[in-house]
C-alpha cells in the first residue's frame, strides 16, 4: 500500500489545486480559513501520514492564498498547468451515434453486434458494458446506422444522434506510478468543462481512455479549451 510522505503545505496545495471551487472562493475572499481547514483536514492527514492540527491547516491555507495572489491570484490558477501531465494524446470525432441497450438479455443480439462491428471495421467505435447496460458509440454512417437502428427497434434500444465525442489517452507509465496525477488530471479535466458552461452528455472512464460524449454545436469549444491545457503527444 502506497504511503503517503509530503509535507503539510504541499499536502494542502495538492487538495486545493485539485477542486477549483476552493481556490477561487478564497481568491475572492468568500471563505471561512477555519471552515475549509476542518473540512479537509481528514484528506491533509492521509496525504501526510500524520494528525495535523487545525491551525496548523489554517496558516497553511492563508500563506498558500497570500502567495497566489503575490503571483497574480485567479490569472495564476487558470493558467497552471500543475494539476495536468504531459504526453496526453486527444482525438476529436464528429457525427456520432450513441446506441444503448438496457436490460437486454445480451446473447440475444450478439448477432447484431457481429454484424455491427463488421460494419464499423474502418470506423473507430467504443463499446462500454455492465451487468445490465450496453453502451455503443459509433460514427454515423449510413450502413452502421441502418443496423443500430434494426438492432434498437428489436431490442428496445435507445440511439441519439448530433453528438461528438473527444478521447483523451493517458500515459500508461503515470497510471502506474503516480496515481494521485491520474486521479486530479480526471477532476480536472471534468473541471475545465463545468467550469466553461459546456453541456456534456455523458463521460465514459476507463484505465486507458476518458471518453466524452458532447452535442455536435459544443465539441470543437471543448476540444480546444482541453488542448490549451493538456501538452499533447
Amino acid at each position: 500500500m502506497f504511503t503517503p510522505s509530503i509535507s503539510v503545505p504541499q499536502a494542502i496545495k495538492e487538495i486545493l489545486f485539485s477542486n477549483n471551487l476552493y481556490l477561487q472562493a478564497l481568491l475572492a475572499g468568500i471563505a471561512n480559513y477555519t471552515a475549509l481547514a476542518e473540512k479537509i483536514k481528514p484528506d491533509v492527514e492521509k496525504l501526510t501520514a500524520s494528525d495535523v492540527n487545525m491551525g496548523t491547516i489554517v496558516v497553511a491555507i492563508k500563506r498558500l492564498v497570500d502567495n497566489l495572489r503575490s503571483k497574480g491570484g485567479e490569472d495564476t490558477i487558470s493558467t497552471s498547468n500543475d494539476y495536468l501531465i504531459e504526453d496526453v494524446r486527444m482525438s476529436l470525432t464528429g457525427s456520432v451515434i450513441d446506441v444503448d441497450f438496457n436490460e437486454s438479455k445480451f446473447d440475444q443480439f450478439s448477432f447484431i453486434l457481429d454484424e455491427i462491428f463488421e460494419k464499423a471495421t474502418n470506423h473507430k467505435y467504443n463499446l462500454f458494458q455492465t451487468d445490465k447496460q450496453i453502451r455503443l458509440l459509433l460514427d454515423d454512417v449510413e450502413e452502421i446506422r441502418n443496423t443500430a437502428v434494426r438492432a434498437s427497434k428489436k431490442f428496445d434500444g435507445k440511439i441519439r444522434d448530433g453528438l461528438s465525442k473527444i478521447t483523451i489517452t493517458i500515459p500508461s507509465l503515470l497510471k502506474s506510478n503516480d496515481t494521485r496525477t491520474y486521479h486530479r488530471f480526471i477532476s480536472s479535466v471534468s473541471d475545465i468543462i463545468y467550469n466553461s458552461r459546456i453541456e456534456l452528455q455523458d463521460a465514459f472512464y476507463t484505465p486507458n481512455e476518458i471518453v466524452l460524449v458532447l452535442n455536435d454545436t459544443d465539441a470543437a469549444r471543448a476540444y480546444e479549451l482541453l488542448r490549451a491545457k493538456i501538452k499533447m503527444r
